[in-house]
């Protein structure tokens, strides 16, 4: 399977969810009077990242995804601080995807990419091996968490707000 196909047009779905995720969560605060952009502080545990971190690294692993697989130099992108920063990033985000050059992603199929943790731990794979073990699990390991600070926070989320683009598939019996 092409490597862009299973990574480019998932980040852009689910980042357009994420999207609507905040709006819901924007609604909810205002709807019960506080500040909605205390979300963007909640966590699910002390030692866990807040939510506009979750956010970050969504954003990170989709726009590096595309870096690396089409080696260019890696984005250093910032936490948002308010919800228009973190719907900035967001849309940022789509804007990269949406000029990945598919070609040259699908090409990298087979070439060397070398992930450095701070910490010196290094993993060596081939780009198919990141896109499919690192990219996309990491992504949508933020992804997830994202939403269940939003739900642990008493959002009304459910399913059909983090998977909005499969009602494009649904059909009556």
């Amino acid at each position: 399977m092409s490597i862009y196909a299973i990574t480019v047009p998932c980040f852009a779905q689910m980042l357009r969810s994420l999207k609507g995720l905040l709006s819901k969560g924007e609604s909810h605060a205002h709807e019960l009077g506080y500040d909605p952009q205390n979300l963007l502080n909640a966590r699910l545990a002390p030692d866990m990242h807040p939510l506009a971190t979750q956010i970050r690294f969504a954003c990170t692993q989709a726009q590096e995804a595309i870096q690396r697989l089409t080696h260019q130099p890696l984005p250093a992108l910032s936490t948002p601080t308010t919800l228009d920063e973190a719907r900035g990033l967001i849309e940022q985000t789509l804007q990269t995807l949406a000029t990945a050059d598919r070609t040259l992603i699908d090409a990298s199929s087979g070439r060397p990419v070398a992930i450095e943790l701070p910490d010196g731990i290094i993993f060596d794979m081939t780009a198919h091996e990141y896109a499919v073990n690192w990219a996309l699990p990491q992504f949508y390991f933020h992804l997830m968490t994202a939403y269940n600070i939003l739900r642990h926070n008493g959002v009304p989320l459910g399913k059909a707000d983090y998977v909005p683009h499969m009602f494009a598939f649904m059909r009556a019996q």
